[in-house]
């Protein structure tokens, strides 16, 4: 079961470095990827630092290279996530920018999709960012629940995430049958929603920024674990 933990920008960087510190020294049989609010260099043994942003290939400010991840050792980046799209009023063209960006320079992606939870346009949002990129290798789809984020619980029914999964598996199955790739559920997800999502079919979950200290995501790495042996 792949987890990705995401600790955003109100988390104080010193807790997060303790943090990765801490977990380095824990038991993880998750496949178990952290994205720290800048990157640092990744060299745990027992997880993956990630990328929470990857840059377009024009000239930027204050954006992440891919040469900037080359050399810390990252081959992950979240591309397009919701939060971020949202509060910067980012297009699904900018997203589609990054996704070059990351696929040209062999960055694997986290791409997010769930603007609207109409499964239709969840569905359609996905072929837009899809549409004619060359993908040869593994992708990460997460789907969130981006009211549940905002809101800090769970807006949705264990129906309506089943149809999102169903719907986007029957999408990428009829559309995309040659890209391998790993789909994952996010919106307020913990011990309690990693076990649906995992019996639904997700490949795995993607959890947000309440988790501060090893011993408070504790719990949900025991979950996450049992669910992974």
């Amino acid at each position: 079961m792949l987890a990705v933990l995401n600790f955003k920008n109100l988390v104080d960087f010193e807790q997060q470095k303790q943090f990765l510190a801490d977990l380095s020294q824990a038991t993880v049989d998750v496949d178990l990827k952290i994205a720290p609010t800048l990157p640092v260099p990744n060299t745990y043994d027992n997880f993956e630092v990630v990328s929470q942003n990857l840059t377009i290939k024009q000239r930027t400010v204050g954006e992440i290279s891919p040469s900037v991840l080359q050399s810390l050792g990252i081959t992950t980046s979240f591309i397009g996530h919701l939060e971020r799209r949202k509060s910067l009023n980012e297009g699904l063209l900018i997203v589609r920018k990054r996704l070059e960006n990351a696929l040209e320079n062999n960055i694997t992606p986290i791409l997010s999709v769930g603007q609207y939870s109409n499964i239709d346009m969840v569905v359609e949002e996905l072929g837009i960012l899809l549409k004619d990129e060359p993908i040869t290798k593994p992708i990460i789809i997460a789907y969130e629940s981006l009211a549940s984020t905002e809101m800090g619980r769970a807006l949705y029914s264990i129906d309506e995430i089943r149809d999102i999964h169903d719907a986007i598996r029957k999408f990428m199955k009829t559309n995309y049958p040659e890209i391998s790739y790993q789909l994952i559920l996010s919106g307020h997800m913990d011990e309690a929603g990693s076990p649906i999502a995992n019996a639904i079919g997700y490949d795995g979950v993607l959890i947000g920024d309440r988790y501060h200290t090893l011993a408070a995501f504790q719990p949900v790495l025991d979950v996450l674990n049992k669910l992974s042996r």
